[in-house]
């Protein structure tokens, strides 16, 4: 039988600590969030083309690369449950995650390269503390996934590139949330699941200074499984145990990118097409909670969501041989279209994000260091948690996010 279990739905959500909107990251280069992303995979001073447009692999010869960014998070809640009378109450979501990453690539001839990436391009972590007013909505959000992906590209003329990869995509996930506000009572399932799917890009260079790049990745489905422990409030129901599933589509996007260099300078850009519209109705499965009684209905969790773009420009300067500096600035459409959409588990909004980044090179040493702030629109929130009853919460999300990264190149 089926259930209504919207805290289900968080495994499509991430924005509270995303850099795109929906649950989509792209902190898995820190040379490029030091220029907001701008033109990623196509300026070629990092081993990130794998994953941004492989077709970029040919700009760099053999080498590879490990980093890291942490990425902070404060968000202050203002508002209230109407289902337990709290009229007005406040909350905080504080988390620090670390996200690592690893890209390599080795040139098979002068015109031929094989890459490898291990990075993490969804991600969620949001804790709340357990007696604020929206415990029934969420307490626990984590999800945490890894690709591996390896890619070829090919440059058959001297002005064009192209390139493409496989992706197999591991995702793991823990979700609870409390049923009553006032009995108490919990709700804690961990899932997780394969999937895969790939990407290609295209890169044009019309001169020896510009270029421009096109770059495809595929939806990946993911058949989320695992168990989930239901904790009623009601002493005679007791503990229940049992499984839980949902099918899942991370969406597609389509990304443009330029690069022009002009004397000291490098310019990009950046625009990208994400078809979160995929995310519009949620059906889950459990078990545990059907052994509560029949009469359970399968769960149609609205969610509505919307494509979105996001645009950003970024600025190189070579100061010298060995020291570059950067910066950028990036708008990012959130993929909620209004309060009824957003949660507890996301308030997604639009944003803006400022980055500045810096390299050291060093004999065939490469030191990359990153800083971006992310400015939060204000979020209104008005949502119903289906889990023992109709519970709606609505309140006001003051949210923003600094992130640090530092990351080590080594060329062969």
């Amino acid at each position: 039988m089926k259930s209504k279990l919207t805290l289900l739905a968080v495994l499509l959500m991430a924005s509270t600590s995303v850099w795109a909107g929906g649950y989509q990251l792209q902190e898995y280069s820190v040379t490029n969030a030091g220029r907001a992303f701008a033109g990623a995979g196509i300026v070629g001073d990092d081993y990130s083309a794998v994953a941004f447009n492989p077709a970029g692999m040919t700009l760099r010869k053999s080498g590879m690369q490990l980093g890291a960014m942490g990425m902070d998070i404060h968000s202050n809640v203002e508002g209230g449950s109407l289902s337990d009378g709290t009229a007005t109450s406040k909350g905080k979501l504080r988390n620090f995650k670390l996200i690592p990453h690893a890209f390599g690539q080795y040139a098979l001839s002068e015109n031929w390269r094989l890459g490898l990436g291990l990075y993490v391009p969804f991600g969620l972590g949001t804790y709340y503390n357990k007696s604020w007013f929206g415990r029934t909505h969420s307490l626990v959000s984590e999800i945490e996934t890894i690709d591996i992906h390896p890619s070829l590209a090919w440059k058959p003329l001297q002005w064009l590139s192209i390139g493409g990869g496989f992706i197999l995509e591991r995702m793991q996930a823990r979700l609870t949330n409390t049923l009553d506000s006032a009995a108490g009572g919990k709700s804690d399932m961990n899932a997780d699941g394969w999937g895969h799917g790939w990407n290609a890009g295209i890169m044009v260079e019309p001169t020896k200074t510009a270029r421009f790049g096109v770059a495809y990745r595929s939806p990946i489905v993911q058949n989320i499984k695992g168990k989930h422990h239901f904790q009623h409030p009601n002493p005679a129901v007791g503990r229940k145990e049992g499984y839980s599933s949902t099918k899942l589509v991370d969406p597609e996007h389509i990304q443009l990118t330029a690069y022009q260099e002009v004397g000291k300078f490098g310019l990009s850009a950046m625009a990208r097409w994400t078809r979160w519209s995929r995310f519009n109705l949620l059906s889950i499965d459990s078990t545990a909670l059907a052994q509560l009684g029949p009469g359970r209905t399968p769960s149609q969790v609205d969610e509505n969501w919307r494509n979105t773009w996001t645009v950003s420009g970024g600025v190189d300067y070579h100061y010298c041989k060995n020291l570059t500096f950067r910066t950028g600035l990036a708008y990012d459409q959130g993929a909620v279209k209004d309060p009824k959409h957003r949660t507890a588990r996301v308030p997604d909004a639009n944003r803006w994000i400022a980055s500045i980044g810096a390299s050291y090179k060093r004999g065939n040493w490469q030191i990359d260091a990153s800083y971006f702030h992310m400015f939060w629109s204000k979020a209104r929130v008005a949502s119903k948690a289906n889990t023992t009853g109709q519970t709606e919460i609505r309140g006001t999300y003051h949210t923003q996010l600094n992130s640090l990264g530092l990351s080590a190149q080594y060329h062969f």
